[in-house]
């Protein structure tokens, strides 16, 4: 709607995935390529925790295409819901063809049993990746993912045994309390990744990085604005977003010729967008 006026080549601000706009921040370049190697080296699991917005998710859709291209690994990619621990195993059993019983949570992981070793030779690692996985912090969805790290067959290219399930969990912060709170699953965790809000100068670089995607430049929004930007956003880029999107538009609908901070602050307001967040801790040790 706006592109022409700011004489760019599409909606640089869109939340969605495409790599265009991978913007390969340090953090962003070591958490991809950390949970590559975890599913390379077929470690058991890893955990991605950070604030919401921070890109969790853009993260993982990004390991799992890098997986998809270089491993061939199967790939299994769901979502946790409250409550939902029992639907979840039963997509996991459908997307890998084991059939049997699924009336109750304990029905369903004798199946996985029974597939490991009765019809291993149809069986082939896999990568699960689980996004929104603090739901699985609720009822047995945590047993789920323990039960599901115990699962092993043999590879049949060197005889030995391995993983069935590489396991990716991504979440809030809240989520790597309750691992830590269960030793025995924090230990089969083997990387864990925090991920945390943009400083102010990687917040401008990111913008910038967005904007040449499509053709245009940072000059689009005044020093001002960036200081706003960078305040009202907390440094999260699904924020981060929002906010150039829509002042993109307030601009383009008052025919400005920069964004400026009472552009961004206009935005903000629209959105019911106020900051909310505490700094965030970055990377962390198992």
């Amino acid at each position: 709607m706006y592109a022409s006026y700011w004489n760019i080549k599409g909606n640089p601000f869109l939340n969605v995935i495409d790599p265009r706009f991978l913007y390969a921040g340090d953090q962003y370049e070591e958490a991809i390529a950390r949970f590559i190697f975890l599913a390379e080296s077929g470690r058991l699991g890893g955990v991605l925790t950070g604030p919401y917005g921070v890109g969790k998710s853009t993260v993982l859709k990004h390991v799992m295409a890098a997986v998809d291209s270089r491993l061939r690994l199967p790939l299994i990619r769901l979502d946790a819901i409250p409550g939902g621990h029992l639907p979840m195993a039963r997509h996991i059993l459908a997307d890998m063809n084991i059939s049997g019983p699924t009336t109750t949570l304990a029905d369903t992981l004798m199946n996985f049993g029974h597939a490991t070793q009765h019809q291993a030779d149809a069986l082939t690692r896999t990568l699960l990746c689980i996004d929104e996985a603090h739901y699985l912090t609720e009822g047995n969805g945590l047993y789920l993912v323990h039960y599901l790290s115990n699962l092993r067959i043999t590879d049949r290219r060197t005889h030995s045994e391995i993983p069935l399930f590489t396991i990716i969990l991504a979440g809030s912060p809240a989520l790597l309390t309750a691992i830590r709170a269960q030793p025995s699953l924090g230990q089969r965790m083997q990387i864990i990744v925090s991920l945390a809000p943009l400083p102010f100068a990687h917040t401008a670089a990111y913008i910038q990085h967005h904007m040449r995607a499509v053709g245009g430049d940072l000059w689009v929004f005044d020093q001002g604005a960036l200081d706003a930007l960078c305040r009202l956003s907390e440094g999260l880029p699904r924020k981060i977003n929002l906010l150039c999107d829509t002042a993109l538009m307030l601009g383009f609908a008052a025919k400005t010729h920069q964004i400026t901070a009472p552009i961004v602050n206009q935005a903000a307001q629209d959105i019911g967008l106020t900051p909310t967040l505490a700094p965030a801790a970055t990377e962390e040790s198992p």
